[in-house]
Order: structure tokens, then C-alpha cells, then sequence
């Protein structure tokens, strides 16, 4: 198998959206708990594992 390229990765935008929500968070003082956002990270990415169908290539 080949693989994908990593802007094609539904699990990368994922993880930057999240780091970019942990900036923003931060910035506006809007406050999820450390748990709750794991909760949610650790949820999204199970289910991008499930659905995943090809590796990402040269990283």
C-alpha cells in the first residue's frame, strides 16, 4: 500500500483543530476541563482509527 499524503489525514486536522481550540481556549478564556478535551480527542481519534484505510506516506 502506498499511503496518502498528510494534508489528505482526517486524524491530522483533527489534532489541529484540537490544538488550535486549546490556543483559542486559552486566548478567550472560554475553558474546557483537561478531561473533557481528552475525552473528546481520545473518542474522535478511536473512531478515525476504525475508519482509517490507508497510512500516511513519507512522515
Amino acid at each position: 500500500m502506498e499511503g496518502k499524503p498528510l494534508r489528505k489525514s482526517k486524524t491530522f486536522w483533527v489534532n489541529l483543530i484540537a490544538l488550535i481550540a486549546l490556543i483559542v481556549q486559552t486566548q478567550t478564556g472560554f475553558v474546557v476541563t483537561p478531561e473533557e478535551q481528552t475525552a473528546i480527542v481520545v473518542v474522535i481519534n478511536m473512531i478515525l482509527r476504525a475508519i482509517t484505510k490507508e497510512p500516511i506516506r513519507g512522515v
